[in-house]
């Protein structure tokens, strides 16, 4: 049986059966049945104040006495939870019957113990308690206390604590809460046949020997699941060896993490293509990735190796610094239109990123880069080669970073470059910021917004400019179509709809104008709109969007095939 359950039964007998005998006691034959209330009074009461006891009696000046009327005063006085012992006696005057009613107040609260409290100090739990030393101990205080400190517990978090015992020692006034809070005896993982313990583990901030909070757990949870590698992640309590401990088991589902494809199509892009690759995005259990990738194309030919790893030098650099690293080569990557050209090119290059989180919404990420970009072709543009670094800050509270429902993502950077050729050596700055707000108003539904911005500053190369139209930007859009320049404005708005744990459909209107020089003109700016579906699996949702542009009619629409959420 619960404390509060205890509490409430004692209190209840206190209530309904001590008064009415207390009363039935005065029932003499000269109980003044009928006669008229002159005055009431209070007798005994040393600390509690004689208002506060009269506040609680409903008898006035002028009512007539019964039985009844008295047994609910002697009810009301005891609810007030002072006193162990209530009577009622009655005097004559000329005018009518005073009623006094005679208390014994219960012993005054001396000192009062928390026992096993380890979450909050002493002090912050006695700042919320309603029963205060000096004053008599009152058992509808202590009621309303057991109530608070378990809600002072649930409402951190702390689920599994609660109030298991309170005791008194009247002679000491002493009045005594036990608590127990919930710790965690073991933690353990079941389910992971390919992913080693330690990398699930070190995502883990629910610890043996602390307390369980389901704040935290769920958090917890959420890290393991974002590292991409498992289909459900689901906890699991078990008894621990004492009332005050649980053993924590996280079970898991694991995802297929490296895969080895090949196969061809048809790109907005690459014109007719084939391709090869090797993905592993949790190598041999580590967490590590790696990507290994050829593709041959008709206009594009893309090369590409990239590594990363999650936690890097943890004793050295604290916990969660990802390392990244890139290696490309590009053979006509931008066949987009300036002025009247196709600027194809040769881009060899390189990227190295690191990213630390200071907690579970923020992190900071540092990038450096180069790369040599060579024209082919009808190419204008001179040989060059870019020196990049960036630094970026990032908001994230999505629940799925691969497909989100819920929470946003905001990540501000700045990106300094030096570009070299020979004509001379110039420099450019890049800022961005993009917000992207998830917002779920129905079970299964999800709306979803982003807003876009960057303004590129000095002499920005072809490799870094800006582009509005395509898959990623504004969809109905081929990529030969879409504007360039060195400030964008892009704004998405999206409505998904998942049927299944397999599939999804999603509705879109997308708008926005990259340009080089002025303020933002809205009636140059670009839009589309249309629909399309979502196949999730291991590796991210698979997009198939089919946009069409403003003023074109549906027949004119683009097909977009790409990885992952448009954002």
């Amino acid at each position: 049986m619960s404390i509060m359950k205890k509490i409430v039964i004692v209190f209840a007998l206190v209530l309904f059966f001590i008064p009415p005998v207390l009363a039935d006691n005065n029932l003499k034959d000269d109980f003044p049945s009928g006669k008229k209330v002159v005055y009431v009074s209070i007798k005994g009461n040393k600390f509690v104040p004689i208002e506060e006891i009269i506040s609680a009696t409903a008898l006035k000046r002028g009512d007539p006495i019964t039985v009844a009327s008295i047994n609910t005063d002697i009810r009301s006085i005891y609810a007030l939870g002072y006193f162990s012992n209530v009577k009622a006696e009655f005097e004559k005057t000329s005018d009518g019957v005073a009623v006094i009613y005679k208390v014994v107040e219960n012993p005054v609260l001396k000192e009062i113990k928390i026992i096993g409290n380890s979450v909050f100090t002493t002090d912050e739990i006695f700042s919320r308690l309603s029963s205060k030393i000096g004053s008599p101990i009152s058992f509808a205080a202590v009621r309303t206390d057991v109530a608070t400190i378990d809600e002072m517990y649930k409402s951190s978090g702390y689920v599994l604590a609660k109030v298991v015992d309170v005791s008194t020692i009247p002679q000491r006034g002493e009045l005594q809460f036990k608590l127990i809070e919930g710790k965690i005896e073991s933690l353990s993982i079941e389910g992971n046949t390919n992913t080693k313990d330690y990398v699930i583990l070190r995502e883990v901030n629910s610890k043996p020997n602390s307390v369980l909070n389901e704040k935290v757990l769920m958090k917890d949870l959420r890290r393991i699941f974002n590292l991409g590698f498992f289909s459900e992640v689901t906890p699991d309590f078990q008894p621990g060896s004492s009332p005050d401990s649980i053993n924590l088991i996280i079970k898991v589902k694991e995802n297929r993490s490296t895969t080895i494809n090949f196969g061809g199509g048809y790109g907005e892009r690459e014109g007719w293509f084939g391709f090869i690759d090797f993905n592993s995005e949790n190598l041999f259990g580590t967490g590590q990735g790696l990507l290994l990738r050829g593709q041959m194309g008709q206009q594009l030919q893309t090369y590409q190796l990239r590594y990363t790893y999650p936690w890097l030098f943890p004793k050295q650099l604290g916990d969660r610094v990802l390392f990244s690293f890139r290696r490309w080569l590009t053979i006509g990557r931008n066949v987009y239109l300036i002025e009247t050209i196709e600027q194809e090119g040769i881009y060899n290059g390189w990227e190295v990123g690191f990213s630390k989180p200071f907690n579970d919404e923020w992190s900071a990420g540092l990038t450096l880069g180069s790369e040599n970009v060579s024209p082919t072709g009808v190419a204008t543009f001179e040989p060059y080669q870019s020196d990049t670094i960036g630094l970026s800050l990032s908001y994230d509270t999505r629940d799925n970073w691969m497909n989100p429902s819920k929470g946003e993502y905001n990540v501000y950077g700045i990106r300094r470059g030096w570009k070299y050729a020979k004509s001379g050596e110039t420099n450019f700055t890049k800022w961005s910021m993009d917000f992207s707000k998830y917002y779920s108003p129905f079970e299964r539904q999800t709306i979803a917004a982003r807003l876009s911005l960057g303004l590129g500053l000095g002499d920005v190369p072809v490799g870094e400019l800006y582009y509005a139209g395509g898959a990623s930007t504004i969809r109905g859009y081929e990529p030969i179509e879409a504007r360039a320049g060195t400030k964008k404005i892009i704004a998405n708005l999206e409505y998904r709809y998942t049927f299944n744990e397999m599939f999804q459909g999603v509705v879109f209107f997308d708008w926005g104008n990259a340009w080089d020089s002025g303020w933002p003109n809205t009636y140059d700016f670009i839009s589309g709109k249309g629909f399309g579906v979502r196949l999730n699996t291991p590796m991210g949702p698979i997009r198939l969007d089919y946009g069409i542009a403003s003023n074109r009619s549906f027949s004119d629409g683009v097909i977009h095939f790409s990885i992952g959420q448009a954002f």
